[in-house]
């Protein structure tokens, strides 16, 4: 008894050494807990999964287990926003924004459709409806790919799909409107600053566009967009009042929009307290 008491001594001590030293290395971390599923709620499991702070700086990776779950650790100085992203072949990408700050546990649960490849159904391609697409047509990954600096909407737009500014069917009133996860936005502030003064630098000459163009876009993190598409002036798929020359954002779960404000996380709802 009385040489087991120190040898246990010992082993706290080791562990509590070892505990101080992981903390001052790695002080301070936040977590986040993932559960991906698809969309009839059944779990996905050997899922990736990556944790982004801004557009490229992964702070952590992991895999779901077989209830579709993962608990990723990261570095955070304060409260921070970060992006869940989940992979798995025959799953559409999916993201998911969330704030964390020190010793914070953030939970959050990803939807992932099925990809469409996997479907066996015979498809047509035309070669002209394939170039409109692509050039009016960006997503996540061909953001994420970009390899200039982005800093906002409207410098993805310019520098990734400048088609969309020009149109390829012929039409000379470029942009008009813009629509932000399903909601045109009208009558913004004239941009200013930055915005303003870059507005032109790089776009084509034969560009045309509204200063609501400008002003929106220009307040949209890069990060934060899950997609944009572009109806040009020939374009009868929506009927609605501003659906041609138009661009459509969607955000990624968790990311809202207001107008003059820009982009940000939004604050998950609180939990239903009992009566």
């Amino acid at each position: 008894m009385s040489i087991a008491i120190p040898f246990r001594l010992a082993v706290l001590s080791l562990v509590f050494t070892t505990v101080a030293s992981a903390q001052t290395r790695n002080l301070p971390r936040g977590f986040v807990q993932i559960t991906a599923k698809d969309s009839t709620g059944a779990v996905i499991p050997s899922a990736e999964i990556v944790v982004t702070r801004g557009l490229r700086e992964p702070v952590a990776h992991g895999t779901t287990n077989d209830q579709g779950k993962s608990l990723l650790s990261f570095e955070v100085k304060d409260s921070s926003d970060f992006q869940v992203t989940m992979r798995k072949i025959g799953y559409l990408r999916s993201d998911h924004f969330f704030g964390a700050g020190p010793y914070d546990t953030a939970r959050v649960t990803i939807v992932a459709a099925r990809s469409r490849s996997s479907e066996l159904a015979p498809v047509v391609v035309k070669a002209n409806a394939d170039l409109k697409w692509k050039s009016y047509h960006l997503d996540a990954d061909d953001i994420d790919r970009a390899t200039m600096p982005l800093d906002n909407g409207w410098e993805v737009v310019k520098r990734l799909r400048p088609d969309m500014l020009t149109s390829r069917g012929g039409c000379a009133t470029g942009v008009q409107n813009v629509w932000v996860n399903g909601k045109r936005m009208r009558l913004p502030l004239m941009p200013t600053g930055m915005a303003a003064a870059r507005a032109r630098d790089g776009v084509p000459s034969r560009a045309r566009f509204s200063y609501v163009a400008v002003s929106v876009l220009s307040e949209i993190v890069p990060e934060h967009i899950q997609e944009i598409n572009y109806h040009d002036c020939f374009d009868h798929s929506m009927a609605a009042v501003g659906n041609n020359d138009a661009i459509f954002v969607t955000l990624k779960p968790g990311v809202d929009y207001q107008m003059n404000v820009g982009s940000f996380v939004a604050e998950p709802p609180a939990p239903p307290t009992r009566p």
